[in-house]
């Protein structure tokens, strides 16, 4: 039997890809309302400092359960990243 220790691997999972990682990430979030919580508060206060206009306009669009919410919400996102990069 070859086993590998963790330590030894590249990436603390290396027989998952990326997608599986994601939604294994993902499942571990939603089972914990702390950490959900945690997250939104951070991706909050990251928005704001951003671009408050946008980020209340995603914001609400996300409360009223618009249809465009989630592309608004994206869009904001990807800017955040490109200015961050």
């Amino acid at each position: 039997m070859n086993i590998v220790k963790m330590t030894d691997a590249p990436y603390k999972y290396p027989s998952l890809t990326g997608g599986m990682l994601f939604r294994l990430w993902n499942a571990a979030i939603k089972d914990d309302d702390t950490l959900a919580d945690e997250m939104i508060r951070g991706m909050y206060h990251c928005m704001l400092t951003f671009d408050r206009e946008r980020a209340e306009y995603a914001m609400d669009l996300t409360v009223r359960r618009d249809p465009t919410a989630r592309d608004t919400l994206r869009a904001l996102l990807e800017d955040m990243q490109k200015f961050r990069g």
